[in-house]
């Protein structure tokens, strides 16, 4: 053999061992990267569910509970004993306000009127910890809990008083979580598979059967329900169901009272996961062997090959990437969820416009480096000065941010609005190009208003952009409030 053949018998054993090295080290990397994207998306997904239910539970039932008590046609139905009054003015309350579940009883808790299902007037309602907690004069306290009739909903009740302050009964509101309609809608917006269990056995799930017909039900491990429900852990692993490889989380829901009253499950199937390495795997063989000599080429090929699914993954998450803070993406989804559960109690919902004085000028003045380093600290600023569970910031676009209140009324707003904008005062970013002060500011449009029906979302978040405007020809570095009516 010559000494030619030898050296490239060489090379090409180590072309191949460089090659094979190499390939072997990325799909270990990409394998490693979707599992933590897959962990993370069910992080999301497990936040946007607690979320909706702890602002059902401290906003929405509460104030619907208290609203409805204290409703003068109903107090006077049920002083009268004119039942079939009560019954007409509860339906109307029913339809008006677009509740789920609504129920009143008298001062015992045997249910008077029940519009959202008739037949079960006459029967206690005590059973319902929210409901003995009313009737025994308590502050209204919202919780999560089943029922015989309902396996699984965010409660309140709140008590009924004559005019001399004496118990006369109760009002409960429920908004359900065992419906495929709950799941369903954050399977959509979360991307991830999703079920909610009462004790070992699930009450509502996204899940389908190989025939694909929907699941009816699903029984998780003791060892899972053990860990979650007495231990109070997340519970996170691999595991099979329904024959099939699942990255599953399960998270408890804690009741007002501080015990597990349900289990969320969120989950991805792995059989994508392993579609895509095993297709890497096979490219990566048959690009090499083609193309011997090239193995570095070959590399960036196969890395190519597999950077449409990783800008996929990417795309779904939520955080912009020079700020930080939340994208429009995670605006306009959860925008609309908001938009969705006030409309259903008529709740007010402020929305604010913010943008950056002069930023162009700002650019032109530091480069478009110091403009990033800008963006990224008045980011965090107004990150910081949003104190309240449920309220967030995110990019709009450019040098605009928008902020979302829900639950927030006129004189909350302004609170908020300059609490934004002393927020960045104190930053002092030195500006030498604005022509409002010698410090990057900011100009903001802030609307306020009652959320009726799913088109005032619109409306406010126009009414904002369009105050944000006024703002900016008043001179900036300042606040415009307007109202929706």
């Amino acid at each position: 053999m010559s000494v030619r053949l030898k050296m490239l018998l060489t090379l090409i054993i180590t072309v191949v061992i460089v090659a094979a090295s190499v390939l072997v080290s990325n799909v270990i990397l990409f394998s490693r990267f979707v599992d933590e994207n897959f962990e993370d998306s069910l992080e999301r997904a497990t936040r946007e569910i607690l979320n909706e239910i702890n602002v059902l539970e401290r906003n929405v039932a509460s104030i619907t509970a208290i609203y409805l008590a204290n409703d003068a046609a109903l107090i006077n139905t049920i002083m009268a004993g004119d039942y079939d009054a009560l019954a007409a003015r509860a339906h109307e309350l029913f339809l008006d306000l677009g509740l789920e579940m609504f129920s009143v009883t008298d001062r015992r808790g045997v249910v008077i009127a029940q519009p959202h299902s008739p037949d079960f007037a006459g029967f206690y309602l005590t059973a319902m910890r929210s409901v003995r907690h009313a009737l025994m004069g308590g502050v209204p306290v919202a919780t999560v809990e089943g029922g015989s009739a309902v396996s699984l909903m965010v409660n309140s009740s709140s008590p009924i008083r004559d005019a001399e302050g004496t118990i006369i009964g109760a009002v409960l509101v429920g908004f359900r979580l065992d419906t495929p309609e709950f799941v369903e809608r954050h399977r959509y917006i979360t991307g991830t598979e999703i079920a909610l269990f009462r004790g070992t056995e699930s009450v509502a799930t996204t899940l389908l059967n190989n025939d694909g017909t929907p699941v009816i039900s699903l029984t998780i491990s003791d060892e899972i329900h053990h860990a979650v429900v007495f231990n109070g852990e997340t519970f996170t692993s691999e595991m099979a169901i329904l024959g099939h490889n699942m990255l599953a989380r399960f998270t408890p829901i804690v009741d007002t009272y501080g015990n597990v009253a349900a289990i969320l499950f969120a989950g991805h199937f792995l059989a994508d996961k392993m579609s895509v390495v095993q297709s890497f795997i096979l490219t990566g063989i048959a690009v090499t062997a083609v193309l011997l000599g090239l193995s570095v080429l070959i590399i960036r090929i196969v890395s190519a090959r597999i950077a449409n699914p990783i800008d996929k993954k990417l795309d779904q998450l939520h955080i912009d990437p020079l700020t930080g803070i939340y994208n429009r993406r995670y605006f306009n989804e959860n925008y609309k969820t908001k938009i969705d559960i006030l409309t259903r109690s008529h709740g007010v919902l402020t929305v604010a416009i913010i943008d950056i004085d002069h930023f162009k000028n700002y650019n032109d003045t530091y480069g478009h480096g110091g403009g990033d380093e800008c963006l990224r600290v008045v980011a965090q600023a107004l990150t910081t000065a949003v104190m309240r569970e449920g309220d967030f910031v995110a990019r709009y676009g450019g040098e605009e941010f928008v902020a979302v209140f829900p639950n927030t009324n006129e004189e909350g707003a302004r609170t908020i609005a300059q609490r934004l904008i002393d927020s960045v005062r104190e930053c002092n970013i030195p500006h030498e190009g604005s022509r409002a002060k010698g410090q990057v500011t900011i100009s903001i449009g802030i609307a306020t208003g009652f959320i009726k029906k799913t088109e005032h979302g619109d409306a406010l978040l126009k009414l904002a952009d369009k105050l944000c405007y006024t703002s900016k020809d008043n001179g900036r570095d300042q606040y415009s409030l307007g109202k929706l009516e």
